[in-house]
């Protein structure tokens, strides 16, 4: 059995509650998973001491379990996007692109769609963070900046990772922003939803890592001749859903079975704890 614990939307800064930090760290040393994966969002106004915090307690979660993490649209310089947008071409469009993610780059990592591989699991993470662009355009003003996309380049990451991968292991994709409509928001992450679940399950994805809407889901979901399984983890903030707590996911897969449980936070105990699982048999799959 391979275990992973899926955390998202950390939002270092003022929404932060260092109790409900300090007790999923805790909890990851008593669960020793095989890894931890963060679905971005690590800040909150994409500032320098919110990217030190948010480093500080990557390097923690480190001791214990490998990371792999990927950028949220919180974690990107708005300005860097609007200047590239605007048709600037050349050194300075090159460099307002730049600025976008510096900062994540400065503190965070270079990589922007990392990969990682322990056994029984390969994970290809797929930055869709890009701020205001052509693809994420959407009729919603508020939704400007905030919505992502996958692009059709990222996904040869995704292919390529795979590829690379054991045969046997499961095949996971991680992302920022939410495959499936907010029951609470009434929107989804992603301007192209349909185009990257297809992609996904053809690539051969058994399992979707996402976050974004700060309200913890399961789903599973069939996409032409295979399904995918997507676990949507809550957010470690003050900027939960009304109704919901904060929350993060475990995911255990099994040769047979893949499941993922929920843990909500308590405010009576002042701790996090099971609230809900969902099991799912694995399917074969062909590789692509």
């Amino acid at each position: 059995m391979t275990t992973l614990v899926h955390v998202s939307d950390l939002h270092f800064g003022r929404p932060a509650v260092s109790e409900q930090l300090d007790s999923l760290l805790k909890y990851i040393g008593r669960l020793k998973p095989d890894a931890v994966a963060v679905s971005g969002d690590l800040t909150q106004r994409c500032s320098i001491a919110e990217f030190r915090q948010a480093r500080d307690y990557l390097e923690a979660i480190g001791r214990v379990a490998p990371y792999i993490v990927i950028p949220g649209n919180h974690d990107i310089r708005w300005l860097g996007a609007v200047l590239r947008n605007l048709g600037i071409v050349g050194f300075i469009g090159r460099r307002a692109h730049e600025h976008k993610y510096s900062r994540y780059r400065r503190y965070i990592s270079e990589d922007l769609s990392p990969s990682l591989t322990i056994p029984g699991v390969v994970i290809a993470g797929l930055n869709t963070a890009h701020g205001i662009t052509r693809g994420s355009l959407t009729r919603r003003l508020r939704d400007l900046g905030v919505i992502g996309h996958v692009r059709s380049d990222d996904l040869a990451h995704v292919r390529r990772t795979f590829e690379e991968a054991p045969p046997e292991a499961a095949r996971v994709v991680m992302i920022h922003h939410n495959l499936m409509r907010g029951p609470i928001s009434g929107r989804h992450g992603l301007a192209n939803t349909d185009e990257a679940l297809r992609a996904f399950a053809s690539l051969g994805a058994e399992l979707v890592l996402c976050g974004h809407d700060h309200q913890e889901a399961v789903h599973s979901v069939e996409t032409s001749e295979a399904g995918l399984v997507i676990s949507t983890a809550g957010t470690i903030s003050s900027r939960r859903r009304p109704g919901h707590p904060s929350s993060f996911n475990l995911v255990r897969v099994r040769e047979e079975s893949l499941s993922i449980t929920i843990y909500a936070w308590s405010e009576k105990a002042g701790d996090f704890s099971p609230a809900g699982e969902h099991l799912f048999p694995r399917r074969a799959r062909k590789r692509p």
